[in-house]
């Protein structure tokens, strides 16, 4: 992700914007100038045929003829190049180069052209010259240096010549020629600046209209992401709830054992179904929220390898195909959970879209890193789709939403999971032959000792928990499980309730279970905050909730306690209730 640029880099884009637009007005008007050049360096040969010299004349008016040819050539070169660039050398040294000698020329006409002792002629000389220098001013007052460049050298001579001849009428034709000159030097100052200004505003105005157009365009498609978003979630939910609904009456109706078992089989496949899709919000909302945090060290991607091989080579013999992995001896320096689930997606998301053939994930050297590949010999992804990918609940070939194939999340998550990374994936893929994902991994330093996974600690019998829950059905269900597993289990549905049971029961629970939203506004959060503070002791706070929003997991973490989410898997929820009894016991 690029940083913004700094208010100095965007200054200096502006200043080149700036000059770009001068040059292009400078260069547009140009061409009527020209035009006014020939016309009068024509009208002035014309007047002249016969009082000057026919060789000054010619000479000079074939000078005139072949700069503007010149400078048609270079006006039409400036408007063959690139429309859009905004390099402005070497155009505004030919603008500026043209405009001296233009100025030159025409202040020679000052003195070659300057009849003697013919007032009318001077003062038609004089009145072209000094018309010309006002079209300049009209033309050429985008760009300052061109406008001085002429103006400067085309009015001087003459100007010295009518105060050279010295008499009443030529005194005050140079005097009103001076102030002329000097009015127009400070006029074109002013006109530049309040041309610039007027290109700098209009330049801002039409930034700030991209901006506003590119945020609108930026909120349809958010609104279209998000209402795609919640349509996709809605349905992938109702889904496993309408069949746990049937399975249920089923289970209520049955009267065979053996076909009440099979049924149970099919709630607890629903149910699993259900909380994928909810981890899968979860992981979105989490990333969202940035509340996942980074820990990187230095580890043995085969043990990620081994257990991703484990897990998944199942789920691949179910679809006929295989699942290899490459084994490596590498060490790599990363966040080895979040590695984990990046693969874990991309080698779930591969055997999903793959029909026959296999999935191979492995590691290769590459410019002192390593890069991850996960090959697949599945159906491919067309080229217009390859940006569309890793957007929520956008799945390719499955319309009917066929959760055999995912749920359209995995890949999503694997861009955000990445991003926190600070890496980034790229895509191969050729229709009906398959995709390959790879993404970079630093490597790391030294060895590593292999690890073993990570025990269960058995459950404190007799343990002293506090349940808060206001609903009375979870908080009946929550305490006959921790009951069962053999603990001591104290049961509240809101703040004031626990805290007088606490003072009935006169007793000191080691740990907190409560729901995030309790009743009348209040939650699970504060309610463990006065719990805590009343008994005196810190002890460990597991806040359940179905609640995914990533304010609300902000809200959570930020007081340190242990955030699950519904619906918890049994056997994962008695894992982190042993886990929180047993870290309070051991500090």
């Amino acid at each position: 992700m690029k940083n913004p640029a700094s208010p100095e880099t965007n200054g200096a884009l502006l200043s080149k914007h700036i000059k770009a637009e001068a040059i292009r007005l400078l260069y547009r008007q140009s061409r009527v100038a020209l035009m006014a050049t020939l016309f009068n360096a024509a009208f002035l040969v014309y007047v002249l045929w016969g009082v000057i010299a026919d060789a000054i004349l010619l000479g000079w008016f074939t000078l005139i003829v072949l700069l503007s040819v010149s400078r048609g050539l270079s006006i039409y070169f400036y408007y063959k190049r690139d429309p859009v660039s905004l390099a402005c050398e070497p155009w505004s040294t030919y603008a500026t180069a043209g405009s001296l000698l233009s100025g030159m020329l025409w202040g020679s006409a000052g003195i070659l052209l300057y009849v003697p002792n013919q007032v009318a002629y001077q003062a038609l000389l004089f009145f072209i010259l000094g018309g010309m220098s006002a079209g300049a001013f009209a033309s050429n007052t985008s760009y300052l240096r061109a406008f001085y460049s002429f103006f400067i050298p085309a009015m001087l001579p003459i100007l010295g010549m009518l105060f050279l001849d010295g008499d009443k009428i030529h005194l005050t034709m140079a005097a009103w020629g001076s102030a002329f000159f000097l009015a127009f030097l400070y006029f074109g100052w002013n006109a530049y600046l309040g041309q610039i200004e007027a290109i700098r505003l209009r330049l801002e105005n039409q930034r700030l209209l991209d901006e506003l157009v590119i945020k609108h365009h930026d909120t349809e498609q958010a609104n279209i992401s998000k209402t795609r978003f919640l349509a996709a979630a809605s349905h992938d939910l109702r889904q496993p709830l309408f069949a746990l609904g049937l399975y249920t009456e089923m289970l209520e109706l049955e009267k065979d054992v053996n076909k009440t078992h099979e049924i149970a089989s099919l709630i607890k496949q629903s149910f699993f179904s259900l909380k994928g899709l909810l981890d899968a919000l979860l992981d979105i909302s989490r990333l969202d929220a940035g509340v996942v945090r980074v820990q990187k060290k230095n580890f043995h991607l085969q043990e990620v390898f081994d257990r991703i091989l484990f897990d998944y080579e199942p789920m691949a013999i179910d679809k006929d195909i295989e699942l290899r992995v490459v084994n490596t001896s590498a060490v790599v320096y990363s966040d080895p959970n979040l590695v984990e689930r990046i693969l874990r997606n991309l080698v779930s998301n591969a055997i999903n879209y793959t029909r026959k053939g296999g999935v191979l994930a492995g590691l290769k050297r590459r410019n002192g890193q390593y890069e991850v590949r996960v090959y697949d010999t599945g159906t491919g992804i067309p080229e217009d789709e390859l940006g569309n990918i890793f957007q929520e609940f956008h799945q390719l070939a499955n319309p009917e939403r066929d959760r055999s194939k995912g749920i359209g999340l995995g890949l999503a998550i694997v861009q955000r999971l990445l991003t926190l990374l600070n890496e980034n994936i790229t895509v191969k893929s050729v229709l009906g032959k398959g995709t390959a994902m790879c993404f970079s991994l630093p490597r790391g330093n030294g060895t590593v000792p292999l690890t073993l996974t990570e025990r269960t600690p058995e459950a404190r019998i007799g343990a002293v928990i506090l349940v808060i829950e206001d609903d009375e059905e979870v908080g009946r269900s929550i305490r006959a499980y921790l009951e069962e597993i053999g603990y001591v289990v104290l049961s509240a549905d809101s703040e004031e309730g626990a805290l007088r049971l606490l003072i009935r029961e006169k007793a000191k629970p080691e740990m907190i279970i409560s729901d995030y939203r309790l009743r009348q506004g209040k939650n699970g959060v504060a309610a463990a905050e006065a719990v805590v503070a009343f008994i005196g002791k810190k002890i460990p706070v597991m806040i359940i909730t179905g609640d995914t929003a990533p304010e609300r997991i902000k809200e959570a973490t930020a007081y340190g306690y242990r955030l699950q989410h519904k619906p918890m898997v049994p056997e994962e929820f008695k894992r982190a209730v042993a886990q929180m009894l047993s870290l309070s016991k051991q500090a």
